[in-house]
């Protein structure tokens, strides 16, 4: 999220100003064949304009302003951002660079473009938008000032399926119960002052936001201009909340997810971090997934999270690692401890690091590829933090695509 964490580490002169790899040792991988996950059959309504909630749920136009975002995990959040003006939709997508065969750690984790809503074609960073695909229900902001469209007393439980969301999604402080948002798509237009589902749920109450077969993917801004769906973290999390991501598709981010308990991320896909409307590219700051001030659980398995890449060319977003600090970070906050964190069966690639641990007690990281990165696949701690791992096992370098090679990456002391 822009403004917290450190900034990008460099090293000093003469030295790293982290810890170097120990060594490196030989893990033998067998490789399978390629498993390509695949998406699941459109159907629904056709589509139409101005959709309306589930029971439960309203969608009446908000009485106040744009909204800043909560504080999840005691941090505080940047104002919303000035509106800009939306763009028209791009034509056909074009292909995106084919995958080698053992581009997914045999069926580990997903392929390019192959989760998300479905109906979703490859497409590019810059595209407009997203054509809406057969079976659709587009959904329009409740609010065209702040671009946002609001959940707000949703007691029980509310289902979304198949919406074409043109605006972020509020959940408002009396949202309680369970939300299932499923094969749907979230795309906050130019303008919109928050991130793609600002979570603001007070603790009287438990939610559970489970988002299954969903692509999260906002609109473009040329640089100099402002949206903050671009810049920050897809979702956040609450006090009580649990949140579950399966076949998530994030892109056009600053990150997955500002989540630090009760956190589940599965077969999902992180890439295609925006930065290109920013001057400097620094200014975001952000993690991948980033447990700032959690105390877990947090659950991280069969994910492919790369998200310096550009990925319908296969090639690096230029700069990508100074806006990344690293693909997983982890930091406290007023001397919280992150446990019961676990990454297992993944692709971590393109961050300024890896995995960048400053806190956690038994940090279990298992059977993970880690692909290129600015600094190093993994590291973090120094004199000012102490981290401890219960499992570091059968992690190794993978190339830019994800494909394993037989190195380990050491696990930082």
């Amino acid at each position: 999220m822009t403004g917290l964490g450190p900034t990008t580490p460099e090293p000093q002169p003469g030295r790293r100003k982290f810890l170097l790899p120990a060594g490196l040792a030989v893990l033998v991988l067998a490789v399978a064949v390629a498993f390509v996950l695949t998406r699941g059959k459109d159907t629904g309504d056709p589509a139409a304009t101005g959709g309306t909630a589930s029971p439960g749920a309203t969608e009446a136009v908000a009485t106040s302003g744009p909204r800043s975002s909560p504080a999840p995990s005691g941090s505080v959040l940047p104002p919303p951002s000035a509106s800009t003006p939306a763009k028209e939709p791009t034509g056909a997508p074009s292909a995106p660079k084919a995958l080698p065969v053992t581009a997914t750690g045999g069926g580990r984790y997903p392929a390019r473009f192959a989760v998300g809503a479905p109906g979703v074609q490859p497409y590019k960073q810059s595209d407009a938008s997203l054509p809406v695909p057969k079976g659709y229900k587009v959904v329009n902001p409740s609010n065209k000032d702040s671009k946002e469209w609001d959940l707000y007393d949703c007691k029980g439980t509310v289902n979304l399926d198949h919406r074409y969301f043109k605006g972020f999604i509020y959940i408002g402080t009396g949202c309680h119960g369970t939300v299932n948002i499923t094969n749907s798509i979230i795309a906050p237009p130019p303008g919109s002052t928050n991130r793609a589902i600002l979570v603001n749920t007070d603790g009287s109450g438990e939610l559970q936001l489970n988002l299954t077969n969903v692509t999260i993917r906002p609109e473009p801004v040329g640089l100099g201009e402002k949206s903050v769906p671009l810049n920050d973290h897809a979702v956040n999390d609450c006090a009580t909340c649990t949140i579950t991501f399966n076949r998530v598709d994030v892109a056009n981010t600053g990150g997955m997810c500002l989540c630090g308990a009760r956190t589940t991320i599965r077969n999902s896909w992180l890439h295609d971090n925006y930065i290109a409307n920013l001057t400097d590219p620094a200014a975001a700051h952000t993690g991948g997934i980033f447990p700032y001030g959690g105390t877990g659980p947090v659950t991280i398995e069969n994910s492919r999270l790369e998200p310096g890449i550009d990925a319908h060319t296969g090639k690096e977003v230029k700069n990508y690692w100074k806006a990344i600090t690293a693909v997983l970070f982890t930091q406290s906050v007023d001397g919280s401890v992150l446990r019961n964190y676990s990454v297992r069966n993944s692709f971590i690639s393109l961050g300024a690091y890896g995995l960048y641990a400053q806190n956690g007690a038994d940090l279990r990281i298992t059977d993970n590829v880690f692909g290129p990165t600015h600094w190093d696949a993994a590291g973090g701690c120094d004199s000012n933090c102490s981290v401890t791992f219960g499992e570091w096992s059968n992690n190794v370098v993978g190339t830019i695509d994800g494909v394993p090679t037989k190195k380990q990456v050491p696990k930082p002391n």
